[in-house]
């Protein structure tokens, strides 16, 4: 059974903890089936009010299984389960909007799990003031795969989370550096002060010319690089086909890639995956700071795009070195510069005129 009480403010000056003459925090205290004892505030001040979501409460808290399930008790087992499916970087994620939806329950004083319908994720998903279109997309994707698992738990008869729609990305998201940048960044890491000076800079030209992203370059092994006869060639990734899927490297790059020490290049292969790429990436940002550019290091994959829908490689072709899974989804991003690429067409066929 539910039971509320008043908790009072050291102002108040009454003591009953039924009070109808103060406006003091209402808390609850539950006993769950299971024996475990909650104890928490409800979020309200209006004692009918209380009374009303009491019911609520107690109607919704029970599952088909006859117990309590709270929204920290899912969030905690989703957490334990997926360790062994969600890799570690992506799980940090999970972590981060998960702790922000038990926050926001906290505040608004939902407990259960039941309690959050439509309107209720719909209010926690307007909550991401400061989110990119691209990141509140992800974490929506995330959230759906949760409560999707809540589903197949049956403590929820359906997803709350269903009808939430991602927001659309805008253009800006996809912006490569000029080919003048690409030449400033250059300079800045041979001008870089610190032992990582050579690794940084063949670092930036592997990223340019393999368009991987940089989680994946930096923790690239030597045996992705392979020689077919007199060439260099870099393992991208294994087609859903079953084919391997791979790009071709300049000599002189792989030959410099395969000469650093350790199976690793650009990694000891100690550090978390997560951490070894944070590394890398603050060190871009002084590169960057000090080629007097603003970016970051995913730009590297788009100039990678850019310069093979230029050069006129069929769109197909660059999704699948891009690991896109349907061509629509390169051609969403990167469409504005194939008019470029039909540009170069054009010109490289009117020099055969001459």
């Amino acid at each position: 059974m539910l039971n509320l009480f008043r908790r009072h403010t050291g102002k108040c000056p009454h003591e009953s903890r039924d009070s109808l003459k103060c406006h003091c925090p209402i808390w609850f205290d539950w006993s769950m089936p299971n024996g475990q004892r909650l104890r928490k505030p409800l979020g309200l001040r209006d004692w009918q009010a209380a009374q009303r979501r009491a019911r609520d409460m107690e109607a919704d808290g029970i599952t088909v299984v006859g117990e309590a399930v709270t929204v920290q008790r899912a969030t905690d087992d989703f957490e334990k389960d997926a360790k062994t499916v969600i890799k570690s970087s992506t799980l940090k994620q999970y972590k981060i909007l998960l702790a922000r939806l038990n926050e926001f329950c906290k505040e608004h004083g939902y407990v259960f799990l039941k309690q959050l319908g439509v309107v209720e994720v719909r209010e926690f998903r307007n909550s991401w003031t400061t989110y990119s279109p691209r990141t509140s997309g992800k974490h929506i994707e995330r959230l759906k795969r949760f409560f999707n698992w809540c589903v197949e738990n049956k403590w929820v008869e359906s997803s709350p989370a269903k009808p939430l729609k991602s927001p659309k990305v805008g253009d800006t998201d996809v912006v490569p550096f000029t080919e003048e940048e690409v030449k400033k960044i250059l300079k800045a890491c041979d001008d870089y002060q610190g032992p990582d000076q050579a690794r940084l800079k063949t670092l930036t030209e592997f990223m340019l010319t393999s368009g991987l992203r940089i989680g994946d370059a930096v923790t690239i092994s030597k045996s992705h690089i392979v020689k077919n006869g007199k060439e260099y060639s870099v393992a991208l990734r294994t087609a859903k086909t079953g084919t391997p899927v791979t790009c071709p490297l300049p000599d002189a790059l792989a030959k410099t890639i395969l000469a650093i020490e350790g199976q690793h290049p650009f990694w000891s292969g100690k550090s978390d995956l997560e951490d070894a790429t944070k590394v890398w990436r603050k060190k871009f940002g002084k590169v960057f700071k000090d080629a007097g550019i603003k970016g970051h290091p995913h730009q590297f994959r788009h100039v990678f795009a850019k310069r093979l829908l230029v050069a006129g490689v069929p769109v197909g072709y660059v999704a699948s070195l891009l690991g896109h899974g349907k061509v629509e989804i390169t051609e969403k991003h990167y469409s504005k510069w194939m008019p470029e690429r039909q540009a170069a067409v054009n010109k490289a066929i009117r020099k055969t005129w001459k």
